[in-house]
């Protein structure tokens, strides 16, 4: 990737870190910080690692955050999560998603995102 941006002269690759906002969701279910889901498999749908919706929106909120360089914290609540119908996914498990890949994605350094210093 390094070669990539040299060869170009400018930044063209960026990473969006889905990985590291996934280790941080499951560190908060094992910490009990993450509302509507109790334990690592209620991330996924079944044994070779499809991920339910709440790993779904986590990605889509990373990807948001790399493309257009904005937070997605505030945004409204995930479509896709709400449709699950699941009620312990609500608005307080989306607010973390939200937060979790902000956090990953500013934290990256291959991002291109930086955090806005207040």
């Amino acid at each position: 990737m390094a070669a990539l941006n040299k060869q170009h002269g400018k930044t063209v690759v960026f990473v969006v870190p889905v990985g590291q906002a996934v280790i941080a969701l499951r560190e908060k279910i094992i910490a009990g910080q993450a509302p509507g889901l109790k334990q690592q498999n209620d991330l996924f749908a079944d044994a070779i690692g499809h991920v339910r919706m709440p790993v779904q929106v986590l990605t889509a909120y990373c990807h948001y955050a790399v493309l257009y360089r904005r937070s997605p914290v505030g945004l409204p609540f995930a479509a896709a999560l709400k449709n699950a119908r699941n009620p312990d996914w609500d608005e307080k498990l989306d607010r973390l998603l939200q937060e979790l890949a902000w956090d990953a994605v500013t934290q990256h350094p291959l991002s291109g995102v930086k955090a806005v210093k207040r």
